[in-house]
């Protein structure tokens, strides 16, 4: 019964059909948002080894807060999604009596904090309904880069990264989070554009790698 809970544990991120990044996108902010999926929908189905296993995925992304700004500045305020630590304590709940999913739970708890972690640099705001806000972000030549959206679920954001007049990615779809992943050609600076096209207030991490 072991072997068989693990083997399902660790085929879990296949199932989760909402609008995660694509696995071929598999940096530290593809994961992340990845485990932001998986986790509703492990929360949607009531079942705990999905969740668990969205736990164990975060659980391997360490945040770094920066002090950069975007224009306009908005209100800087703490990270507002679930942690890796609320996903472990949700897939417990979701056990509730059954004793192989609540040891599976803590034995990946224990090995999650000796496994060396990926990091991603966050910087999280809030910003008004209608309102956009454009960042300014670094990225190296020839090396893999990631822009990850993570809201909170108050309102549909959307993500548009920009060089000069050439459009890198937009994601426009109704909801609010989003990914952009890309290679640069040479070292540049992008523009990032955040907008909130609802009517209601919202936070949101703007993630890079």
């Amino acid at each position: 019964m072991r072997p068989l809970l693990a083997a399902l544990l660790l085929a879990a991120p296949a199932l989760a059909q909402e609008p995660p990044p694509s696995p071929r996108d598999g940096g530290a902010v593809a994961q992340l948002l990845h485990a932001h999926a998986l986790f509703d929908l492990g929360l949607a189905r009531k079942d705990p080894l999905a969740t668990l296993s969205a736990a164990r995925l975060a659980a391997g992304i360490t945040a770094t807060d920066d002090d950069r700004a975007p224009t306009p500045p908005g209100e800087p305020v703490p990270a507002t999604y679930p942690t890796a630590e609320v996903m472990f304590t949700a897939a417990k709940a979701l056990a509730q009596e059954d004793d192989l999913v609540t040891d599976l739970a803590a034995r990946t708890m224990a090995e999650t904090t000796r496994t060396p972690a990926l990091t991603v640099i966050r910087s999280t705001r809030g910003i008004a309904a209608g309102e956009a806000q454009v960042w300014q972000i670094p990225f190296f030549a020839a090396a893999a880069a990631e822009v990850g959206l993570l809201g909170d679920g108050k309102a549909n954001l959307d993500l548009s990264v920009t060089q000069g007049d050439t459009q890198v990615c937009l994601d426009t779809a109704p909801a609010d989070r989003a990914l952009c992943t890309f290679t640069p050609p040479e070292n540049a600076t992008f523009t990032v554009t955040v907008t909130n096209r609802s009517e209601t207030a919202a936070t949101y991490s703007l993630l890079a790698n």
